[in-house]
């Protein structure tokens, strides 16, 4: 089987034409925004990858966590399909070691990482992602513990716009639509999504729908920009958080807006950002509705006799409820000048929490609109961030250089220092070295869970990691190729253990763990095919301890993606995604309580598509060969997956949309 995998890949670069024997020409790459001070990738000495709008459409399946499990190197470990629940992780890191931004600005939730992918934006409004491997503390501050995903949305050109309907198996269907309006010097995009499943197994079921709006005004050297949006989700969640009580179930939701504006001149260039964020999560250890468990009298009974309990004696009566609110601003600015450029710049952020589960106990308590539960516990942070960085450049060297230091309202002040080199030299090579330090803060969940046999420790401190990588970058305009090595020394790690002798996991700031690393990522283009191969390799220094850890080692051994993408004759187009995976951690069977490996799959997904006068029409098979894949104990995720649909753009103005 897996020759025959191959031999589609092999087949699909034998037929490319021989325009791809032309000579090499150097790659100008977009500018990218992973660092404090912007620049095109041959100058940047970090881990970084761009995923641009070819790989962002081409998928399975048109999810940002499908993107990023196929086109990079980040550990994502879904809990279900369609963006219903995924965790990231980078270089060994866990779901709240990774920082999610949107256009620069911080989606991070502190309540739990595994809030990330909540987010008012799909794939069909974005440019590219930005993901940079490694610790960036000293550029987005301390959500960026061991990496960040940046994902950079279309600003709104011309007037076009797009419908979208997909549907496939398990009573799955999606669709998507979106509109550019150009108005003098503003462009306005407006954008929504729906979709639903009936699951592909018992309590996977969902439905979910969002909009985004997105105006870009330009006044002359100025550019300002407002976006809004949200996005809603209900899910069955079987055994998501606990596999003794499996009939889960939740609901989340997200409002975003923001407002920026800035100016890139020739010397002096500045931005500034303001923006808000809330999210509600309800969440139902015993799953509420007609089907399942109703309301009554203050319990919770299905089959008019069945009582839902935690315990033969504690009966479960009430549902977790939580809202969260951040609110932010930024700036910074730049000067060029003899000796390099130079940049300082300020995050101001001020972090709310209203539940009835974590938090302190609140004076005045009130009831969220449409909700049971009364929120009667809270807490809240505010944090400043300062940075100052500086680049200089000089033949074949860069040296990027800089500092962030943070003040929270709860914790001890923080800094985080780093120095990046790059040196270029003939045939667009480089090799790159950074250097530097990052820190996470507890969570909320980290701090004050107590509930089902796991407690937090309101006592927690700041994790902290050491890092250094050293790397090789060839970018020309056929072929690309990087290679990296690298070693994160962490400290103080939170994780949630569970002693020998006791029955119950508590968060503790016990584990110290040595992760190393090295990644390869290399590209090829042809007159009209386009692939990848990404591959990597991670292991920690210390193997146990004497004492059970959820999170620090449940990282993945072997990362490896293999991707083409082939333009055929008379408006046909296919994509081919090979995955593999190994994973160091284990976990507990529910059907017999053995200790047991992750599986590792190897993952075929297949899309074809038609395009002619903006009309496409388009197959996928997700996990062709029906792999079983589980990226969390007891929570399997589907095997093959056929759907199709069609999308029709169109453009007002009378250019084509071929490709777009």
């Amino acid at each position: 089987m897996n020759r025959t995998v191959l031999g589609v890949f092999a087949c699909a670069m034998a037929t490319s034409p021989a325009t791809a024997q032309a000579p090499d020409s150097i790659l100008h790459p977009v500018r990218v925004t992973a660092t404090r001070i912007p620049g095109t990738l041959p100058r940047v000495g970090r881990s970084l990858q761009v995923v641009d709008s070819l790989l962002l459409h081409a998928q399975a399946r048109p999810e940002v966590s499908e993107v990023l499990r196929m086109a990079t190197l980040v550990d994502v470990r879904q809990r279900g399909p369609f963006d219903v629940q995924t965790d990231l992780g980078i270089r060994g890191g866990t779901f709240d070691q990774a920082l999610v931004l949107v256009d620069g600005v911080p989606m991070n939730d502190l309540q739990t990482g595994h809030l990330a992918l909540d987010l008012p934006v799909d794939a069909d409004a974005l440019e590219r992602v930005e993901v940079l491997y490694g610790g960036a503390s000293r550029t987005f501050g301390p959500g960026a513990f061991s990496g960040a995903i940046n994902l950079i949305t279309r600003i709104p050109e011309g007037s076009r716009g797009a419908f979208t309907l997909d549907g496939g198996q398990y009573g799955s269907y999606r669709t998507r639509f979106s509109q550019d309006l150009l108005l003098g010097q503003t462009g306005i995009r407006i954008g929504g999504h729906h979709g639903h499943s009936d699951g592909y197994v018992a309590n996977s079921d969902f439905d979910q729908y969002g909009a985004l709006l997105d105006v870009n005004h330009r006044h002359k050297a100025i550019q300002t920009r407002v976006q809004a949006g949200l996005v809603r989700k209900r899910f069955g969640a079987q055994n998501f958080y606990s596999s003794a009580f499996p009939l889960q179930q939740e609901a989340t939701g997200t409002c975003f807006a923001s407002v920026g504006a800035g100016h890139d001149g020739q010397r002096w260039s500045w931005q500034t950002k303001a923006y808000f964020r809330q999210h509600d999560d309800l969440f139902e250890l015993f799953r509420e509705d007609d089907a399942h468990y109703r309301y009554a009298g203050g319990y919770f009974i299905r089959n008019g006799n069945d009582t839902a309990r935690l315990a033969p004696s504690l009966f479960y009566t009430f549902h977790n409820r939580h809202r969260t609110q951040s609110a932010g601003t930024m700036g910074s600015t730049s000067l060029r000048w003899k000796a390099g450029t130079t940049a300082i710049g300020v995050h101001g952020r001020q972090d709310q929490l209203y539940s009835n589960v974590l938090g302190k106990p609140m004076a005045a308590p009130f009831r969220p609109a449409g909700g049971r539960e009364m929120l009667d516990r809270a807490d809240d942070r505010q944090n400043l961030a300062l940075h100052a960085d500086h680049r200089w450049g000089e033949g074949a060297w860069t040296v990027d250089a800089g500092v962030l230091f943070n003040i929270n309202s709860r914790f001890a002040p923080e800094w985080a220092p780093g120095v990046d080199v790059v040196y270029r030299w003939a045939n667009a090579q480089s090799l790159f070295a950074s250097v530097g330090r990052a820190f996470r803060f507890p969570t909320w969940t980290d701090l004050y869970y107590n509930r089902g046999g796991a407690i937090g420790s309101a006592t927690l401190q700041p994790e902290h990691a050491d890092q250094a990588e050293l790397g090789y970058r060839i970018l020309r305009g056929r072929r690309t190729l990087k290679l990296a090595g690298w070693r994160r020394q962490g400290r103080d790690l939170i994780d949630w253990v569970q002693m020998p002798g006791e029955a119950t996991t508590h968060a503790a700031n016990l584990t110290e763990v040595d992760l190393n690393g090295i990644e390869a990522e290399a590209g090829l283009r042809t007159g009209s095919g386009r692939g990848g191969l990404l591959y990597a390799y991670q292991w920690a220094d210390q193997g146990s301890f004497n004492f059970a850890s959820l999170y620090v080692l449940d990282h993945l051994t072997h990362n490896a993606v293999l991707w083409w993408n082939q333009r055929l004759p008379k408006g046909f187009r296919v994509q081919a995604n090979l995955g593999w995976r190994q994973r160091y951690g284990t976990y507990v069977r529910l059907s017999d309580g053995v200790s047991k490996a992750y599986p590792d799959p190897v993952r075929l997904d297949l899309k074809a598509e038609w395009e002619r006068r903006g009309i496409t029409l388009f197959a996928s098979a997700y996990n062709l060969l029906g792999a079983e894949q589980m990226d969390r104990g007891n929570v399997p995720l589907p095997g093959r997956w056929l759907s199709g649909g069609l999308r029709v753009a169109w453009d007002t103005n009378g250019k084509s949309t071929e490709g777009k």
